[in-house]
């Protein structure tokens, strides 16, 4: 830095010395040719006119005084501006130096504004668009090393039913079964794994769709109580094989809320069908709907076991189903809440999720009116 400084001082005041030498040398030429025109010209006039000599001299002695003091602080003015220029091309030129030595990739390198303080917006403007730049990239890398999670764990959680599958259908094939009974126990453990292939696939394909923030949605006004109502009938089956009952408490019958009926509808599946795989030995799923100035609180809560902190950070993670001991045998993709965190970001809301000794809450807000732009 003292090497670069100590140049850029050397150059700036050659500069200046040069500038001056020009315009003391372009002085001297003008008072000459000042002087050259004096004398052909003004002795004829003094000759003619005796008495005006004396106006003559007090005006030469006016103009070379107001010449050379105008003469002076333009010169001064000139050089001021040249030196100007020359910083401004000095620190231009490191300033490129610097964004070739980043483009090198170096891209945690930055400019020091202190090394081109005249051009201090540009450095600003620099520093922030390779700041931007490199938060794009890690972004992109981000997201493809998420791809590459995606497909690998994907690929991990299918080739066990796909293996099995294929296993009991080549059994059925070679005709290596004992009785007809079990070649039919056969057929339905490979219909029903191939039933958990296609649940995954479609897990699979609704993560990526809604994961696209250009996802287009359905907005409409939408009766929450009554659809929380169709969702306890519809869901009522599957609660009682876990015995457990369903629960809506809505404040009022009527309260619209602006949303996608059937991507929300898959919100509350995905946290019902949650709660009856983790809920342990719980006897409730508590649906519950709070009115807000600006938002609309919804809360799916059971009375299952309660979650620890560390779980529950990690909840919405795509394929993380928490401690793996109290999990052995539920079958899904891990998609689930992932895909139910998406759905309510692209409606502009927030979820979370609560757990204490009395029950385990999943919480998510909903604002009253939907906008593209969002809140």
């Amino acid at each position: 830095m003292q090497k670069r400084k100590g140049r850029e001082r050397v150059e700036v005041i050659i500069e200046a010395v040069v500038w001056l030498a020009i315009l003391m040398i372009a002085y001297f030429g003008l008072m000459f040719l000042f002087i050259v025109f004096y004398e052909e010209y003004y002795p004829i006039f003094i000759l003619n006119h005796p008495d005006a000599m004396m106006s003559v001299l007090r005006f030469q002695q006016t103009f070379f005084v107001s010449f050379t003091l105008m003469y002076l602080v333009g010169s001064v003015a000139f050089v001021v501006w040249r030196i100007y220029r020359r910083r401004r091309t000095i620190q231009l030129g490191y300033i490129l130096e610097e964004l070739h030595y980043i483009s090198q990739g170096h891209y945690d390198h930055r400019i020091e504004i202190d090394k081109a303080s005249s051009m201090e917006p540009v450095v600003n403007s620099i520093n922030r668009l390779v700041d931007s730049t490199v938060k794009a990239m890690e972004e992109e890398r981000r997201i493809e090393q998420s791809k590459d999670e995606l497909i690998t764990n994907m690929s991990h959680d299918i080739r066990t039913p796909l293996t099995s599958v294929i296993g009991y259908l080549g059994l059925l094939q070679g005709h290596r079964y004992k009785s007809e009974d079990q070649a039919n126990q056969y057929a339905q453990i490979a219909y029903d794994k191939a039933l958990q292939l296609q649940r995954m696939v479609e897990d699979l394909f609704e993560y990526t769709k809604v994961r696209q923030v250009n996802t287009a949605l359905t907005i409409d006004k939408v009766n929450v109580p009554h659809m929380l109502a169709q969702l306890a009938v519809e869901f009522e089956i599957e609660a009682n094989e876990v015995g457990r009952s369903i629960i809506v408490d809505a404040p009022q019958k009527d309260l619209y809320v602006e949303m996608d009926s059937e991507k929300m509808v898959r919100v509350f599946a995905n946290l019902l069908t949650n709660a009856f795989k983790y809920g342990g030995c719980g006897k409730w799923v508590r649906l519950t709907v709070e009115p807000q100035p600006e938002v609309t609180r919804f809360t799916v809560a059971n009375d299952g076991n309660q979650i620890d902190d560390d779980v529950l950070n990690n909840l919405f993670q795509r394929f993380y189903r928490g401690d793996p001991s109290r999990n052995q045998g539920i079958k899904g993709s891990g998609l689930g809440l992932a895909i139910t965190e998406s759905i309510v970001t692209l409606h502009h809301g927030r979820i979370w999720a609560e757990s204490d000794e009395e029950s385990t809450r999943f919480i998510f807000e909903l604002p009253n009116t939907y906008t593209k732009e969002g809140l």
